[in-house]
């Protein structure tokens, strides 16, 4: 039964968290913020994904990653994906990166974009792994008076029906939620104005095939 170690949003902060030992690490966007050294921040990540107690790394950029959506960086010790499915340990993951709302960031598609995006995803995968969460789901921010998940996806998953599905970008929804069969995480590690540290990685095991 494969150890899984998620986080997202570290923003600059990851060598502020601790990564236990794990089978494999999910990283889901957002390593780095408002386009401030954005190579040496992910140059600095691969280096910590490399001295990360995890067997195998997988990560997706976030709509602060300017440079992974242009290709101007390329991780060494991490399964990069966009719009991609990978096979680890019999569990089946796709990264999709996308985000709706954030017009001018990074990975920001329109409402007809993720439509299409959304539907790449197969039916039966294991572990969706995308940034922002669906509507609903764990996505208020603090004022909790909006939901900034995206609808499209929300629609989608009833087709896809994933055991687990990992997310961040509304940092003030950290957690998990369980409905419908399918254990949701919202696994953004920093909170405030300031990106503060204020949660740990979140570790779960996953049945394989």
């Amino acid at each position: 039964m494969p150890s899984l170690c998620i986080v997202s949003d570290t923003h600059r902060k990851h060598r502020e968290v601790t990564i236990p030992h794990c089978d494999i690490l999910i990283h889901c966007g957002d390593f780095c913020s408002f386009q401030r050294a954005e190579i040496p921040t992910l140059d600095d990540a691969d280096s910590w994904f490399a001295e990360s107690p995890a067997n195998q790394v997988v990560c997706i950029g976030g709509n602060h990653d300017f440079a992974l959506q242009h290709r101007e960086f390329e991780f060494s010790h991490a399964r990069f994906l966009e719009d991609e499915l990978v096979e680890i340990d019999g569990l089946r993951i796709y990264g999709t990166p996308w985000c709706p709302y954030l017009s001018g960031f990074a990975y920001y598609a329109t409402s007809d974009e993720l439509l299409e995006h959304w539907k790449q995803i197969p039916s039966g995968i294991d572990i969706p792994i995308t940034h922002t969460p669906p509507f609903g789901l764990l996505d208020l921010p603090t004022s909790g008076t909006i939901n900034l998940g995206c609808p499209h996806l929300r629609e989608e998953l009833k087709r896809i029906r994933p055991r687990l599905h990992v997310f961040g970008h509304v940092h003030a929804s950290h957690g998990i939620l369980e409905t419908s069969g399918t254990l949701y995480i919202n696994a953004a590690i920093v909170g405030g104005p300031d990106f503060d540290v204020r949660h740990r990685p979140t570790t779960i095991k996953v049945d394989s095939h």
